[in-house]
């Protein structure tokens, strides 16, 4: 008698991380929405990953694929893709986590009822080491189905999904050819803009999911910097390349906008992300390398100086100074115009 198929497939990528483990398999298997298989990718860990798996494997949803030999987690991403038997898949890394116990059940519920979604992405907290949270990520102020060109504009500037626990539809990952194994740096910002392209796009407006940030993905070599913005560069030209003359050129602006955004990317997120503005400032000077006019023609420069002047607690003062004289700006400007309008 054929088994059946799950609804949902979950990779596990896990290389050296035996002591995250325990907390992001016990979040999968303990959630609400159980039609799944859990895929777990141990890429020859030299650690003592394999004793701390081996008692999950009494759940029959959970399917342990070790490598003999390392092969990387581009091959690992692409060979748990390939063997998913879900018609929606998700990847959590080994040292991220759910943190919700209804994070698939809200987001399968969403694709469920509209078909054409191709990707589901969510909030998330970055945590450190002992699980402290130090950073929110909330992309829109509410949750939204949107077509995937409107979500396109956003994504494409801000490249906020998390990787973990996005949830995508399996028709559409194949669509736009699967994950690219030529690119090592933003495979993941390449996939939401390519699906973007081919459905629409849902998010939930909570905080469901968990990025670890560790020694291990804060630390980049400035050529690894290098590489990652110029393939964030490589697939802007090769998204907006899928689109028609009629859409590129109606969306010259945002070109731009992404090419400046990605120059900045690293800067911003080691100084507000992981409040490490030494790293910031590294970061803008390799992006100032490669390509001076645009990088200087930003924010950037200034919003680096004034947290450098000010340090984080004199930035986030501003920064709510500035948020409450622009609240009472527009109050006043809307009042004058009602105003306006009645004695018209």
């Amino acid at each position: 008698m054929a088994t059946k198929k799950p609804l949902l497939s979950v990779t596990v990528l896990n290389y050296n991380y035996a002591h995250y483990l325990p907390i992001c398999l016990d979040s999968i298997l303990k959630q609400t929405f159980q039609d799944f298989e859990l895929i777990l990718i141990n890429d020859k860990s030299t650690d003592n990953s394999l004793e701390v798996i081996e008692p999950y494997l009494r759940d029959s949803r959970v399917r342990l694929v070790d490598h003999v030999e390392n092969k990387g987690f581009m091959r690992s991403l692409i060979e748990g893709a390939d063997i998913s038997q879900g018609p929606y898949i998700t990847v959590i890394s080994a040292d991220d986590w759910i943190l919700e116990p209804t994070a698939f059940e809200q987001q399968i519920a969403v694709m469920e009822r509209d078909k054409e979604v191709a990707f589901t992405f969510t909030d998330y907290g970055c945590y450190t080491s002992n699980e402290t949270c130090t950073y929110l990520m909330h992309p829109a102020p509410e949750s939204y189905i949107k077509p995937g060109l409107e979500a396109f504009k956003d994504i494409i500037i801000s490249r906020s999904p998390l990787h973990s626990g996005t949830i995508i539809r399996k028709t559409a990952y194949t669509e736009i050819g699967g994950y690219d194994p030529d690119t090592l740096y933003a495979v993941d910002t390449k996939m939401w803009a390519g699906l973007c392209l081919v459905g629409k796009v849902a998010y939930i407006n909570e905080v469901l999911y968990a990025y670890r940030i560790h020694n291990q993905n804060m630390s980049r070599s400035k050529e690894v910097v290098r590489k990652s913005i110029t393939e964030v560069l490589d697939l802007i030209d090769w998204s907006f390349g899928l689109m028609t003359k009629e859409q590129r050129d109606s969306l010259g602006w945002l070109y731009k906008k992404a090419v400046r955004r990605a120059l900045a990317s690293y800067t911003i997120l080691f100084t507000f992300q992981f409040n490490n503005l030494k790293l910031g400032w590294y970061y803008f000077w390799i992006a100032f390398r490669m390509r001076p006019a645009e990088t200087l023609l930003q924010n950037t420069i200034l919003v680096l100086l004034l947290r450098t002047i000010l340090g984080a607690r004199g930035y986030r003062w501003f920064e709510k100074m500035k948020s409450l004289f622009s609240s009472r700006t527009r109050k006043r400007l809307t009042t004058e115009a009602i105003h306006v309008g009645t004695n018209s």
